[in-house]
């Protein structure tokens, strides 16, 4: 056993003669110090790097017969890349370098999965690359590949013939049955002999009930009703007739889906958890929300009767399942038809005999629409704050990695914010958090300060109304060499093509010069501040793609910085717009639906961005006028002030359909989670 604490060193430490190891660590140490560092985080960092570092390479210790400084420069190299490329925070550099001190004293002396269950994803495989090459990292690597395919089940059909992974391949064979079930077929209906091999041999339940699903038409129905089908409770034939149906086969999708999660057998209970979830929000829409959505302009009593007959658990898969494509307004009525339908059993009987199925997505999906204390209204207090405790527990995982953590702590802070008036449940809450912290972050600086924060809410400590960053956006921020330069990115589909066309009609000629250059055009102000307006012009021979990146370069040659980006187009476009949004951006429009939920890529490139997100549906009918006031303000040298363009948006649209659309904007200056990380994280 090796114990740090008591070795001592000399100012003539051994890691002065080697050029590599300072390099490296030096590098790293100055990246570590560009943040806010407070004492904890100095203390740990002048700790580690300058005295437990040195006296290692004192002690010339070597593991696996490999010097201990190339061990520690592959530590800090790997530290340095997972940071630079945000996998890792910063801030949980100080509990790698504990774990990776606690690998050493253990590794000789007993098993390494105890104490990797409890590292995060993104930790254990900055430790895999330190050891990587000795014996000690192959049993490192097995650990942090066996946790990645867990994690992700796609790696499983990528890694499952290696031979490392021979002795768990009918435990990984689950998991890629369980959790990407589409993959698992592809790989059957490929005859791939491996898994063909192993699909016969195995004895597990589930995986012979999900190899048997056809690839076909029906295949999304059948598949959550493969074990019923299997155990010979229902036949495939009976659910392909069934599915042509919709309302009958919901009400059955309902009833399957929680006959599987309230069962006490494990293996049942998880039965295809995930990929069921997912498709409850595919057969939400596809049965209900968009006849609702189509409806928009109806009475209530047209609107809103397809869900006449629905039963409470129908209504509340509905609820989970159709956040971000639902109205607020239908969401809000969906929501108070459910709790009415609830109300004479109670909603804490209901939620009982689902076993709280989904309960974090459903309160999570509440809170967007700030009905957080309703909600409370409807449960006890003492049950809702130990239902939250649960959620905490398991979305604050160390099975996640660090950007899904931060994600779930900005949509926590939301919730948290929203019970500022609930003293049972904030009491009770405490303690949970204050218990977690005592059991978990010892050496976690991230999670300290991410438990700190939530603590401070709960306590009433700490005010997220106001923020002078996001408040008013002003225009010398978007000003780089006396030019504002926007840029936005459209896309090949009829929804690009008719935002395009809506967009350039809200230029008027006479304030505005158009230039046409091809695949893109460009807009000059003609009086005002110089504003300069990119648009790619959707369905041309390249692709949007191409004519995007032939649009950034020629802002590039022309010597110009983009400071504006705008998105439009459909969610399932929006990574691609991510990845060309540069930390210049200073304001970032991201109106598609459910742009609400990537606004930390952009956040973490420029912590200073002001973003405009929507919670559920974009639509030009908000994004046209609400750009062409921003820009006009900019030309006209006006700082934008979020909360007076927020005002007069509210009094200018009238109809039903512009003032639900717009209700679930979010301006920069109401984002909670964005001003939660920021001053948790000291961004």
């Amino acid at each position: 056993m090796i114990f740090f604490a008591q070795i001592s060193f000399s100012k003539a430490s051994y890691s002065q003669d080697n050029k590599g190891y300072l390099a490296s660590r030096d590098k790293l140490v100055e990246t570590l110090r560009k943040r806010d560092v407070d004492n904890t985080l100095a203390k740990s960092i002048d700790g580690f790097y300058f005295k437990t570092c040195d006296s290692l390479l004192n002690l010339n210790l070597v593991v696996d017969d490999r010097p201990i400084k190339v061990v520690l420069t592959r530590l800090f190299d790997a530290c340095e890349i997972k940071i630079s490329n945000r996998s890792i925070s910063p801030l949980r550099i100080p509990s790698v370098n504990s774990y990776f001190l606690q690998t050493l004293n253990h590794y000789k002396q007993q098993p390494l999965w105890d104490l990797y269950r409890e590292i995060g994803i993104t930790q254990s495989a900055i430790l895999e690359s330190a050891f990587d090459g000795t014996p000690l990292g192959d049993s490192v690597g097995l650990i942090v590949g066996m946790r990645e395919m867990l994690n992700n089940p796609y790696f499983i059909s990528l890694r499952l013939a290696e031979a490392r992974y021979g002795p768990f391949r009918d435990t990984l064979l689950y998991f890629l049955a369980n959790g990407a079930p589409e993959i698992f077929t592809k790989k059957m209906t490929e005859n791939d002999a491996m898994f063909t091999s192993l699909v016969t041999n195995t004895q597990n339940p589930a995986v012979k009930a999900i190899s048997q699903v056809t690839k076909d038409v029906y295949y999304e129905n059948v598949l959550p009703f493969s074990l019923a089908i299997h155990e010979n409770l229902m036949s495939a034939d009976s659910i392909r007739k069934l599915s042509l149906v919709p309302t009958a086969y919901y009400r059955a999708f309902v009833d399957e889906t929680i006959r599987l999660y309230t069962s006490s057998d494990r293996l049942v209970k998880t039965f295809l958890e995930k990929p069921i979830a997912d498709q409850n929000k595919i057969f939400a829409n596809k049965y209900y929300i968009s006849e609702i959505n189509n409806l928009h302009d109806s009475p209530d009593k047209v609107r809103f009767q397809i869900l006449d007959k629905l039963s409470a658990r129908e209504l509340y898969f509905l609820v989970i399942g159709g956040s971000g494509e639902l109205y607020t307004s239908s969401f809000l009525y969906l929501y108070k038809k459910f709790i009415k339908e609830v109300e004479k059993e109670g909603l804490d009987n209901f939620l009982r005999d689902i076993d709280y199925y989904q309960f974090g997505q459903f309160v999570t999906n509440v809170s967007v629409y700030g009905l957080v204390n309703d909600l409370i209204g409807n449960l006890q207090e003492e049950k809702f704050a130990a239902l939250m405790g649960n959620y905490f527990r398991r979305v604050l995982s160390s099975q996640l990695n660090d950007n899904q953590i931060i994600l779930n702590a900005m949509t926590i802070s939301e919730i948290l914010n929203e019970i500022k008036h609930q003293p049972v449940v904030q009491r009770i809450l405490l303690g949970q958090i204050e218990a977690f912290e005592k059991l978990k972050i010892k050496q976690d600086i991230m999670l300290q300060r991410m438990f700190t924060g939530f603590k401070s809410i709960l306590s009433n400590k700490t005010d997220y109304i106001s923020d002078a960053t996001y408040d008013v956006l002003p225009v010398s921020r978007l000003q780089k060499n006396n030019t504002i330069v926007q840029v936005s990115f459209f896309y090949d589909d009829e929804d690009g093509t008719s935002s395009f066309e809506s967009s350039v009609a809200t230029y008027d000629k006479k304030l505005w010069d158009k230039t046409d250059l091809g695949n893109f055009i460009v807009f000059n102000s003609l009086s005002g501040n110089n504003m300069r307006v990119y648009m790619n012009k959707p369905m041309t021979t390249p692709g949007s793609d191409s004519t995007q990146d032939e649009m950034l370069r020629a802002i590039a040659q022309e010597g110009y910085e983009v400071t504006s980006f705008i998105h439009r187009g459909h969610s399932y476009h929006l990574l691609q717009s991510l990845r060309k949004i540069t930390p210049s951006g200073a304001f970032v429009f991201l109106g598609s639906c459910g742009g609400y939920n990537e606004v930390l890529n952009v956040f973490q490139s420029n912590p200073d961005v002001n973003i405009i997100v929507t919670r559920n549906i974009g639509s030009k009918l908000i994004n046209d006028p609400l750009l062409q006031r921003i820009n006009e303000d900019l030309v006209n040298n006006k700082d934008i002030h979020w909360d007076a363009v927020w005002q007069d948006f509210d009094a200018m649209f009238t109809s039903k359909q512009t003032k639900d659309l717009f209700s679930s904007y979010i301006p920069p200056n109401k984002y909670i989670g964005v001003k939660f990380i920021r001053k948790v994280f000291s961004y």
